[in-house]
């Protein structure tokens, strides 16, 4: 992460990134499902239902949480901004 915070840094459009990596990792659902592997076993390609629990389609997961921190990330880069113009 290193390198690309130092090429973030220095471009001439402001960008920010979020690093999801580590936030992901501390979640028990943070794993990737069986259809995102390339190489399954045939033992779960008969029955796929049974290796794939329903928090990565039926409930709020991941892809939400990471949804969540952005739009925060957002009202609190758009509130600098007003708050900066006032000034």
């Amino acid at each position: 992460m290193l390198v690309l915070e130092k090429v973030i840094h220095g471009m001439k459009t402001p960008v920010s990134y979020l690093n999801i990596t580590r936030i992901t990792d501390f979640r028990k659902d943070g794993h990737p499902s069986i259809y995102r592997r390339q190489h399954v076993p045939a033992e779960e390609q008969k029955a796929p239902l049974k290796f794939q629990d329903c928090s990565h389609w039926c409930l709020p997961g991941v892809p939400d949480t990471w949804n969540e921190i952005l739009y925060a990330q957002l009202l609190v880069k758009d509130y600098e901004r007003r708050h900066k113009q006032k000034t």
